[in-house]
């Protein structure tokens, strides 16, 4: 063949043999004079021509740090959740900044981080448009989908799953070691404390919506005040979620009760602005592929992850250890998380009419799929994943 006598290799070689996906070789031909030849309806390069084209892209590589940004990024994160630490490790371990490098190695792409104290505070900043990509949980998503039908150019999609816990395992009381409960009506004796209008707060107050149970005595308290009071013996019972279950059991500082009445799930997504991710698709397909690669470090080396973690929030390695492995960490969406994300419903705090089924989470798995076929691993179906989660398979 004509291809065989003149050394020449199809688009799909030069991908794998680059690591790159078809757009980047489409982009580096138009924009990087990256030789190639036609044949018939084919592509096809030339095996030598290439390589000495790749050494040169590779001399340039090294970007002046005087030369001005072409992109600014602001990622968005929170640790005050387990389902929500994919940022901090790719953070910490540059993963981001990795894959970029991969795709736009002459380019300087300036990241930044942002550091939030909760999911809300991501929200303002996705609004405000000084944040492009943050990982939040799903009451924080929730409120993402009631506010683009407030405000029309508010177009926040979800590209993504973070951590995710099942129904019964995303939450419980935190009580005093000792005291003793034998029924949810127990509780309207004991002051309660929760944070203020979070994922905490919306499921404890469905929790007595639907058992029917009379108004509880509730203390809005910071996490951290909580935990501390716990250490003190000053507090009677408080609301918690991972990573401070884990935290109390390390510490042997409470008990967690009435997990499976409070039949609470949880969950973590990645989300973004649908403007800013058509217009920057190489870009969040890279954080795609670091946030998949974070996950299979939570999966596969929870301890080569949990140093990053510690670093952040300055617990200690083994409640990190021990939070991480309570957690799924699994990219794929399912239709059951989906679910979820449309259940959710935060409008009782913000004077809204709709109702939860009236409004859709927006959800674009096209990135997580070329992010997982460009890194070999295994690839999500093109819609979200029908019944329960595959307990053998996580993408």
């Amino acid at each position: 063949m004509l291809k065989d006598q003149f050394q020449y290799i199809s688009i799909r070689e030069v991908m794998e043999q680059l690591d790159v996906s078809r757009s980047t070789v489409d982009r580096w031909r138009k924009t990087k004079q990256m030789p190639s030849v036609k044949i018939g309806k084919e592509i096809y390069f030339d095996k030598n021509e290439l390589q000495r084209w790749y050494r040169g892209l590779s001399r340039m590589r090294r970007v002046p740090e005087d030369a001005p940004p072409v992109l600014a990024i602001t990622v968005g994160y929170t640790p005050v959740s387990t389902h929500m630490w994919s940022p901090i490790v790719i953070k910490e371990l540059g993963l981001f900044e990795q894959e970029l490098g991969r795709i736009r190695p002459s380019d300087r792409i300036d990241v930044r981080w942002h550091r939030a104290k909760d999911g809300m505070e991501l929200v303002k900043g996705m609004l405000a448009g000084q944040i492009q990509i943050a990982t939040f949980g799903d009451y924080a998503l929730s409120v993402c989908r009631l506010l683009s039908q407030i405000m029309p150019d508010f177009h926040p999609v979800l590209l993504a799953a973070g951590g995710k816990s099942p129904r019964g395992g995303g939450f419980a009381f935190v009580v005093p070691n000792g005291t003793v409960l034998n029924d949810l009506s127990e509780l309207a004796t004991l002051p309660i404390a929760t944070t203020f209008r979070t994922n905490a707060e919306y499921r404890l107050r469905k929790l007595l919506e639907s058992h029917r149970l009379p108004e509880l005595n509730i203390i809005h308290r910071s996490i951290d005040d909580s935990i501390e009071s716990l250490r003190q013996g000053r507090l009677n019972a408080t609301m918690m979620w991972e990573p401070y279950l884990s935290l109390v059991r390390h510490e042997g500082i409470g008990i967690a009760v009435f997990q499976r009445e409070l039949a609470s799930g949880l969950l973590a997504g990645v989300a973004a602005d649908e403007r800013w991710v058509l217009a920057h698709e190489d870009v969040t397909v890279a954080y795609m592929k670091a946030h998949l690669l974070a996950g299979r470090l939570f999966r596969e080396e929870p301890y080569r992850a949990a140093p990053a973690i510690a670093k952040e929030t300055e617990w200690p390695v083994e409640a990190v250890i021990r939070s991480i492995s309570n957690v799924r960490w699994d990219a794929a969406l399912y239709r059951n998380d989906l679910k979820l994300l449309n259940h959710v419903d935060p409008a009782f705090y913000l004077g809204y009419n709709a109702s939860p089924s009236d409004i859709r989470v927006p959800y674009s798995v096209k990135y997580l799929r070329i992010a997982a076929q460009e890194l070999k691993l295994p690839v999500p179906p093109p819609a979200p994943l029908e019944g329960e989660w595959h307990g053998a398979i996580c993408y």
